[in-house]
């Protein structure tokens, strides 16, 4: 079972590294960040409504809940997406990638700012640790690196928005696919109105680029997304956390082998940093978890 999560979960970080190539590619081919949002969700929302009426998944879904999950699909999902797709036209896409990777070092932070959880003095220096990381993408006098390093730690900020909107409004509950379906819907209709508003989609494209939209839907919107279920089903959250540091690791990697970008000293320490230190912050909360789980089990021993 062990190895089965192992690999489920190495099969959903590939998954979702190599999904910024393919946004890279369609980008060569007319697209943008808005489009490419709208369309991945698109094709994202029409699997996922073909496979809850084959599994017989209801669709209702109640007041609150919905209204839960637009707050988190607009503010997390939708935006995270808008965000870090944006980022790739500045800066290379596994400095994006991994510099996204710092969201769980914000879902500690809004814990412990907004839900008083409890920070121990390892964890900051872990988060402090991680944010020296950022420092290293940073290249003197361009403005574009400035401004995609910005918005790829935005794109974390929001995706840890997302991570703690799901936990603590309950949203875990309800049925996986039923979740993803609704913020897939959610994504596409916040996109259609913000077309109306700045117009900035693009419609007129190569079959080749809804091609790339429709792989980028199903990979990561589905297949990403089902594995990595699996993954934690095997291995428990906090282990399956672990091996998704293969997602940017591919990402530097599919750049480097696929697109021959450069590999700086510099780049390689901050990637390094990062995600020792997100390794570092996740085994300590595992450990803290599997604590409290031993104190609950004293507590009802006694």
């Amino acid at each position: 079972m062990k190895q089965k999560g192992i690999f489920y979960t190495i099969l959903s970080a590939v998954s979702f590294g190599i999904m910024p190539l393919l946004c890279s590619q369609a980008y060569d081919l007319g697209a943008n960040a808005e489009t490419l949002v709208f369309l991945r969700n698109v094709f994202a929302s029409m699997i996922l409504f073909v496979l809850m009426k084959q599994k017989h998944i209801s669709f209702a879904i109640s007041r609150k809940d919905f209204m839960n999950t637009s707050l988190v699909g607009i503010f997390g999902i939708t935006l995270t997406a808008l965000l870090l797709y944006n980022a790739y036209s500045y800066i290379s896409l596994g400095t994006a990638t991994t510099l996204h990777f710092l969201y769980p070092a914000f879902v500690a932070l809004i814990n412990y700012v907004f839900y008083k959880e409890h920070l121990a003095k390892s964890t900051v220096l872990v988060l402090l640790a991680a944010t020296m990381g950022i420092f290293f993408f940073f290249e003197s006098d361009n403005g574009n690196s400035s401004m995609g390093i910005l918005l790829a730690v935005a794109s974390s900020i929001s995706y840890a928005f997302y991570m703690t909107g799901v936990e603590r409004r309950s949203l875990n509950q309800l049925n996986s696919y039923k979740l993803t379906f609704y913020l897939a819907l959610i994504a596409c209709f916040v996109m259609f109105f913000y077309n109306l508003v700045f117009n900035k989609m693009v419609w007129q494209l190569p079959p080749a680029a809804y091609g790339y939209a429709f792989l980028i839907g199903f990979g990561c919107s589905f297949f990403a997304v089902f594995t990595l279920q699996l993954g934690i089903k095997y291995l428990g959250a906090s282990t399956a956390a672990i091996f998704c540091m293969f997602e940017p690791v591919t990402a530097v990697l599919a750049e480097w082998v696929l697109l021959g970008e450069a590999l700086s000293v510099s780049k390689i320490m901050g990637c390094l940093l990062i995600l020792g230190a997100v390794s570092v912050l996740i085994l300590l909360d595992k450990k803290q978890s599997s604590a409290s789980r031993e104190e609950l089990i004293e507590q009802f021993a006694d």
